[in-house]
């Protein structure tokens, strides 16, 4: 059985800690570890059985741990990261891996020192229609990826203190927009540069260059508090389309992603013939991402899906976009 030290009490720690539980007797979450202490950290705990504490340190350090799940404010993921490292636990690190490549890269080399494995929470290599996304167009089914399209759109982060703060959450290019930047790295391969506006605040548009393609992705998170969480992505490709919507009312105690009765499936367009629906099987998706971590370390196998390299990758698209918003010029990624 892995036991587990969740790092944080609020909408990720509550998305994070029912889905180990639903494995059982894989997994055991004996701590949340809350420097708050508020009564939703409280209510996590005692969904899944688990010890609240505001001791973070002493949490990492218990020799019972095995691994440390991270959902903290972004600022506090290299500290945690490296304290858990040190006392030699595998870590689970929710996205974006941090704000700087500089801490990024401390992550990363603090996993490497310790042996113990590092996965970033990039979830959406996990959603059903994404992983089926990506199968198709790895196996060559529509021809060559050749653009990418997608948005991502919110109402204002009200549910915590610091996401509005760009300075702590990195805005919306990192915080955000990362996710739709991981997976146009997944699809079309290495990221050249990006040429970002916004014409009005927190809204972002941007251009991705890739060999051979381009990506074109749109993030908000100052939409109108009556306009649902709204995600898409489509590709193009030489022998047809596929594409994928989804949407969702706000999560009731707080978050951007509650009840969502959007349509499930992938949508293809061929050349060729008509369009077509493939059925996916409905999924919470950090259920299959949770799940796939602790298969890795039962397995003893390094994550090949949210790893510390594709995080940092994502990152540094992000913050391209970030300089580009600065300078109004194109800036390259600076891998």
């Amino acid at each position: 059985m892995i036991t587990m030290a969740i790092l944080g009490g609020g909408f990720m720690a509550a998305s994070h800690a029912p889905n180990y539980a639903r494995l059982h007797d894989r997994v055991r979450v004996k701590t949340i570890a809350s420097r708050s202490r508020s009564d939703r950290a409280a209510a996590v705990a005692a969904a899944v059985g688990a010890e609240l504490t505001s001791d973070l340190e002493s949490a990492i350090r218990d020799p019972e741990i095995d691994a440390v799940d991270v959902c903290l404010p972004t600022p506090l993921h290299r500290e945690a990261a490296e304290t858990a490292f040190a006392a030699g636990k595998h870590v689970f690190l929710e996205k974006p891996i941090a704000l700087s490549l500089e801490d990024a890269d401390a992550i990363l080399a603090a996993a490497e020192r310790s042996g113990r494995f590092l996965m970033v929470g990039l979830v959406l290599r996990f959603w059903p229609e994404y992983v089926e996304l990506r199968r198709r167009v790895a196996a060559g089914e529509l021809g060559r990826p050749l653009a990418v399209s997608t948005f991502r759109l919110s109402p204002p982060a009200d549910w915590n203190d610091w996401m509005a703060d760009p300075s702590r959450s990195g805005g919306v290019p990192v915080d955000l927009l990362i996710h739709d930047f991981d997976q146009m790295n997944w699809l079309l391969g290495t990221p050249r540069r990006v040429y970002a506006r916004a014409p009005v605040p927190a809204h972002v548009l941007s251009i991705v260059d890739y060999d051979g393609a381009q990506g074109i992705a749109e993030g908000s998170m100052t939409m109108p508090r009556s306009y649902p969480f709204s995600s898409n992505i489509r590709v193009l490709c030489e022998d047809g389309t596929a594409e994928y919507a989804f949407d969702a009312a706000p999560a009731e105690e707080g978050g951007n992603i509650g009840a969502s009765d959007a349509p499930r499936g992938l949508r293809l367009y061929p050349r060729d013939g008509g369009p077509s629906t493939v059925p996916v099987e409905s999924a919470d998706p950090w259920g299959p991402e949770l799940e796939y971590f602790v298969e890795c370390l039962e397995l003893g196998r390094q994550p090949e899906q949210g790893t510390g390299e594709q995080a940092r990758l994502a990152l540094a698209v992000s913050l391209a976009a970030a300089r580009s918003l600065e300078s109004g010029r194109p800036e390259d990624v600076r891998a």
